[in-house]
């Protein structure tokens, strides 16, 4: 690390940052300001990628198992130091980050130290769950080993849960070698004697120290075990990994070594045996010093020879030593390299198999592409062909026709002739067709007179305008009142879906009632069918036998269905749609209270307004309360739509049926519950917040006018019935507002499309716009389908009129069909 190393706190940590924290967090809180770097020994899976603590480089063809190994090792590592960085990142510090790989965390710390010069290292002392307020000594197996091993040049704190457990100073041994060395000659002079010198001797021993240890190191046996970089980041250059290797450690082949390791271990044994005889003298007490000199004296001669010998054959030796390093060093950097650029050929071979596979594949796919293009050219080609044929063919019929205009022009003379007999005879038909125009006249003001008179006879509540039909038809229709075909059961009855010649039909069962006889029943269903509006679900026929009313089914159910969201296909209405409801029942309320005298509904609520295909509301159970003759037990638990008077009085009045207009018109605009929803508008606009009621789920209102609208809705629920504004003059006002804006803002959102089909497009019997209209005997138009299914069942009378037809012949109505198609491509 250079001297960069001085100035950084390195922090050793392990796999887990929640074991670590307490650690790094201590290091942060003591060193602010300085830089912290993250050191972790890693433990690999399978160690046999890393040979003593030296990082192999294995070779893709002969192992490509351990390049995979690594890479997996790898991620672990990256994935470690990531959580490591979000940490850091969090408390806003930047850190670097080193690590190594080995079987022995101790060891690599200490190993760190060493190759990375570590001034200063913050570590654990034990667990967290072995801490505690007299913890003084450290219990890691780690920690002890580091401390003891690790370089004296090296300060480190161990901590434990954010706590200084023990701190081990850095130590200068340089003085201790001075006072060695001092005693030394201090000896000498008290010897008073010459004597081999002991400082030689010392400097020997230390040289030869150095050679043992040199020895006593395993020679590797190849470049890759000889080279320890410790593997930082694959982004730093080269050039890092060569500053922590050593040149005397180089590898060695075995016939290099065998000269340098034999001189080296002869001298060595000779150095041995030297040294052991110059301890035993050194360790001789004061009174054996004349012995001792005499000794030497005698041998001084020869030792000084071969110690002389000896010191020369081993710096020729150490030179040997280090330039055959050298060179095999250059030599394995050569290897390096080769196997460098080995990789980087099989990279490029890869990744141009990928370009040939994915060319391949382009390839592939441009020749499928070529030969749909010849397909589509043959089919053109055929079809070219075809036309030309036919072009020949309608060449021969024009000299055809032209044949055919020559004989026309002969025959043309004839019929000019037969033209002017053909005069005389209409003149003569004209005369007789007046003279029958004036019989048909008289003959239909006697009919009139006659149909007059068998009114007056014999009165008949199934006119013209309504069908009578059997109990039979009625239990054949509902499957036997079949619970599958319930619509829904109220206080008048309960509704059923039917078939009644083959046209789906809606039966109303009205409760029995003993002391209602059929004339009058006749005579209230009479006066009901004869109330004709757009906005007022059609009366088809009756029952007299079970009661029953027959009326036109609507396909999309009730408008409780649509605020409530009851079912799958009950999707919430937008706002538009919601005003020209609202305008639809305003309309039908002003038509019934404006005949004389008044017709009141009574008992309007969104249950009662249904919706057909077209998504028109119509209002049902008009007058439904005469007829069923049933009296409410308990007025005042009635439905809350109904007028609070009507509770008190028992009295129906117009103003009935503003107030329950007004409580739907609320529930259309906030689309809330009827339990809540007049106070909650009510106070909305009293505290100015209206827009936090409105139904979001109907789209972008327009909040000044539905506020207006708002406000006139919440005067129709007064409880006084002089406090309820006019139909006409002011609901009525504020509403074509609304429904104007509704109509324009659905133009641009082609929402009037299940709104705007004419009458005419929509088949008598099907209720739906025809796809195939067909003119049937009594001059109506219907859906094919429907009038066949109607013709084959044995009908041989008409669906509308109910009167025989003249014939079974149905005729196509193009203008229609055509009508229908351009309409269908406005929307």
């Amino acid at each position: 690390m250079g001297g960069a190393a001085d100035e950084t706190i390195f922090v050793a940590v392990g796999k887990s940052v929640e074991s670590s924290k307490t650690t790094l967090l201590w290091a942060l809180d003591n060193f602010v300001g300085k830089k912290i770097c993250l050191l972790h020994v890693h433990r690999p899976a399978h160690s046999a990628a890393f040979t003593d603590g030296k990082f192999v480089i294995y070779k893709p063809k002969e192992n490509g198992v351990k390049v995979s190994q690594q890479d997996v090792e790898m991620q672990k590592i990256n994935e470690i130091f990531n959580h490591y960085q979000s940490f850091l990142a969090e408390a806003g510090v930047e850190a670097d980050k080193i690590w190594i790989e080995r079987d022995d965390v101790g060891k690599g710390i200490v190993e760190s130290i060493s190759s990375h010069n570590i001034r200063w290292l913050v570590m654990g002392a034990a667990a967290n769950k072995y801490y505690s307020k007299n913890l003084s000594t450290l219990k890691s197996r780690k920690a002890i080993f580091v401390c003891q091993n690790a370089p004296e040049f090296s300060h480190i704190w161990f901590t434990c849960n954010g706590r200084l457990i023990y701190t081990r100073e850095l130590r200068n041994d340089s003085k201790a070698n001075e006072e060695t060395n001092t005693d030394l000659r201090n000896n000498e002079k008290l010897e008073g004697e010459t004597i081999p010198s002991l400082l030689s001797v010392t400097s020997l021993h230390s040289e030869t120290r150095q050679l043992e240890c040199s020895m006593s190191e395993p020679v590797p046996q190849t470049f890759e075990q000889a080279y320890l970089p410790i593997q930082r980041s694959r982004s730093e250059d080269l050039d890092y990994s060569f500053r922590s290797f050593n040149p005397l450690i180089l590898p060695q082949t075995i016939e290099g070594r065998s000269l340098i390791q034999h001189s080296a271990e002869s001298g060595k044994s000779k150095l041995q045996g030297r040294l052991r005889s110059l301890k035993s003298q050194g360790s001789e007490d004061a009174t054996s010093t004349s012995k001792l000199r005499s000794v030497s004296d005698q041998e001084e001669g020869t030792q000084g020879l071969e110690v002389h010998d000896v010191h020369y054959r081993l710096e020729e030796a150490l030179i040997e030593v280090k330039n055959s390093r050298k060179k095999e060093f250059e030599e394995a950097i050569k290897r390096w390299k080769e196997e460098e650029n080995a990789l980087d050929a099989k990279q490029n071979a890869k990744s141009l198999e990928i370009s040939y596979a994915k060319e391949s594949n382009e390839r592939k796919e441009l020749e499928k592409e070529l030969k749909r293009k010849k397909e589509e050219l043959e089919a053109v080609q055929n079809q070219h062909s075809g036309i030309i044929k036919h072009l020949h063919a309608v060449q021969e019929q024009n000299s055809a026709l032209e044949n055919q205009i020559s004989k026309s022009r002969s025959v043309e003379g004839e019929l000019e002739e037969k033209i002017v007999s053909a005069v005389e005879l209409l003149i003569a038909f004209k005369e007789r067709r007046d003279r029958l125009r004036i019989e048909h006249g008289e003959a239909m003001r006697e009919v009139r007179v006659l149909r007059k008179s068998v009114r007056m006879e014999s009165p008949s509540f199934c006119g013209p305008l309504i069908l009578s039909f059997t109990f039979e038809e009625i239990i054949q229709a509902t499957h036997s009142f079949d619970q599958s075909c319930k619509i829904r059961e109220g206080r008048y009855g309960t509704m059923y879906k039917g078939t009644l010649r083959h046209a789906d039909v809606a039966i109303k069962m009205l409760p029995f009632s003993g002391s209602r006889g059929a004339l009058d029943f006749q005579d209230e269903v009479e006066v009901l069918s004869r109330v004709r509006h757009p906005n007022l679900v059609t009366l088809i026929g009756t029952c007299p036998e079970s009661y029953s009313l027959v009326y036109e089914y609507m396909k999309n159910g009730s408008l409780e269905d649509r605020l409530t969201c009851r079912g799958k296909k009950s999707p919430p209405f937008l706002w538009q749609t919601r005003m020209l409801i609202a305008a639809e029942i305003c309309s039908t309320l002003i038509f019934l209270h404006s005949h004389e005298p008044s017709i009141i509904h009574g008992n309007l609520k969104p249950s009662n307004i249904l919706l057909d295909s077209n998504f028109v509301s119509k209002i049902s159970d008009l007058g439904i309360s005469r007829l069923a003759r049933k009296e409410d037990p308990h007025p005042h638990l009635s439905s809350v739509y109904k007028d609070p008077e009507y509770h008190a009085t028992g009295v129906l009045t117009r103003e009935s049926d503003v107030y329950s207009f007004g409580v739907i018109l609320l529930r259309l605009i906030t689309g809330r519950s009827i339990s809540s929803v007049v106070k909650d508008v009510r106070c909305a606009l009293e505290m100015g917040n209206f827009n936090t009621v409105l139904d979001v789920s109907a789209g972008d209102w327009p909040l000044d006018e539905v506020e207006q609208l708002a406000r006139v809705s919440a005067r129709c629920c007064e409880s006084n019935k002089l406090d309820r504004p006019d139909l006409v003059s002011e609901i009525w006002t504020v509403l074509e507002l609304m429904r104007d804006l509704a109509i324009t803002s659905a133009s641009k959102l082609h929402l009037e499309e299940s709104r705007q089909a004419p009458s005419h497009f929509v088949c008598p019997i099907y209720q739906e716009v025809m796809k195939d209209p067909l003119i049937a005997a009594d001059g109506h138009t219907y859906e094919a389908e429907a009038i066949r299914g109607w013709l084959d069942s044995g009908h041989n009378t008409s669906p509308m009129t109910n009167l025989k037809l003249e014939h079974t012949d149905l005729v196509p109505n193009y203008a229609l069909l055509y009508a229908i198609q351009e309409w269908r491509q406005l929307l």
